[in-house]
């Protein structure tokens, strides 16, 4: 479904008509298309070559928010030692089978779509830093909100994880309507385009 026709870089370097972009974008075209060659029977998303699995990072916060809400002692110091990593430092530090190839592929992943994924990833970073400091800030107080406070910050948390994952996924944000929207995916030929590989 996603082989890409390759180009031939050794006629375009001898073609005077040819810019150092267009050899670029056929450089870039081409790693994509490695990657995706690579990816099946992985968790690795073929289209996006972004894997969602970066995400259970936050989907640890959320259950640590979870069970603080019912024992604060218990989970206070695994929350307060929670720390943003980035996907790379997560699956360096991870168990993941593919974790170098996943780390490799993010890096060729398609510029606009990794550009998305990396903004979906730096509110969710924002938002459980301050999360984590509210809730550390109550615990310290000894707040009688608390279960409230982490139920409402998990769920806030959710909303931005869905995000991030379809975005790893490949697809459509119902609020996104821009060319780059996973939206617009309908055959190699939109995927293409999407991705900047034509």
């Amino acid at each position: 479904m996603f082989a890409d026709k390759k180009p031939d870089l050794r006629h375009m370097a001898n073609s005077d008509d040819v810019s150092r972009e267009d050899i670029v974008a056929a450089f870039r075209s081409a790693m994509i298309g490695h990657f995706r060659s690579h990816v099946p029977d992985t968790n690795i998303n073929e289209a996006t070559l972004i894997a969602s699995d970066y995400l259970n990072h936050f989907h640890e916060l959320v259950m640590l928010l979870e069970a603080i809400g019912a024992e604060p002692k218990e989970f206070a110091d695994d929350l307060l030692s929670w720390r943003p990593l980035t996907y790379e430092e997560h699956f360096s530090e991870s168990g993941f089978r593919d974790k170098n190839l996943a780390i490799a592929a993010y890096r060729r992943a398609p510029p606009r779509i990794r550009a998305r994924f990396d903004e979906a990833v730096a509110r969710l970073h924002g938002e459980a830093l301050t999360i984590v400091a509210d809730v550390a800030g109550e615990l310290g107080n000894g707040n009688a909100r608390l279960g409230k406070t982490c139920e409402q910050a998990a769920q806030r948390l959710r909303v931005l994880i869905d995000e991030a994952n379809a975005i790893a996924n490949g697809e459509a944000l119902p609020e996104r309507t821009d060319p780059d929207s996973a939206a617009e995916v309908g055959g190699q030929a939109a995927i293409d385009a999407l991705f900047g590989t034509r």
